[in-house]
């Protein structure tokens, strides 16, 4: 299953501590039949934003909308400065289907999964994800994501009355990056 999503990555340049998938393009949705006309999600956690986007300009200077033209350092900056902390290329024909894919720095990302600064990646990632590469190395990051699930178990947890079913927590667990 991960053959194709892996084959992705390899558009990339390295400098990533955590790969993944989800959404519709990814996992069986109720009411899709076929996942293959789906877009692939993808995000792709750096460690140096400036020089992984200098990089993927020149491999794939078409996945950048008309941003690439103020170079690595502005898409950077846009990135960090904006929203959640991530900067996506979106409508990206691939021989795997059309993917987006986001980037957010490996200092935002752990930010995001210990505090819940924006709660954009770490909600996602309180829902199905495929996860395609993780730092073997990187021990913040384990600890961090570990520590982002298991206070989303306590946070739904706290929402739900005192008995509740088993979709109830999974319904808990997805709608906090909607509610909080």
């Amino acid at each position: 299953m991960a053959g194709g999503y892996l084959r992705l990555l390899q558009r990339f340049p390295k400098g990533y501590s955590l790969a993944f998938a989800y959404g519709s393009g990814v996992f069986k949705q109720v009411g899709h039949k076929n996942t293959k006309d789906n877009m692939i999600d993808l995000i792709l956690a750096v460690r140096d934003p400036v020089e992984w986007h200098k990089t993927n300009l020149a491999l794939n200077p078409k996945h950048y909308s008309s941003l690439r033209f103020g170079g690595p350092h502005f898409i950077a900056s846009v990135q960090e400065n904006w929203g959640a902390k991530i900067y996506f290329n979106t409508l990206i024909p691939t021989h795997e289907g059309m993917i987006k894919y986001g980037v957010i720095s490996h200092t935002s990302l752990i930010t995001d999964l210990l505090d819940w600064d924006t709660l954009y990646v770490a909600g996602r990632l309180h829902k199905p994800v495929l996860m395609l590469y993780r730092a073997s190395e990187d021990d913040e990051l384990h600890s961090a994501l570990k520590i982002n699930l298991y206070a989303a178990i306590h946070t739904a947890l706290l929402l739900l009355p005192e008995s509740f079913s088993e979709d109830q927590l999974y319904l808990a667990l997805a709608g906090l990056s909607y509610t909080v």
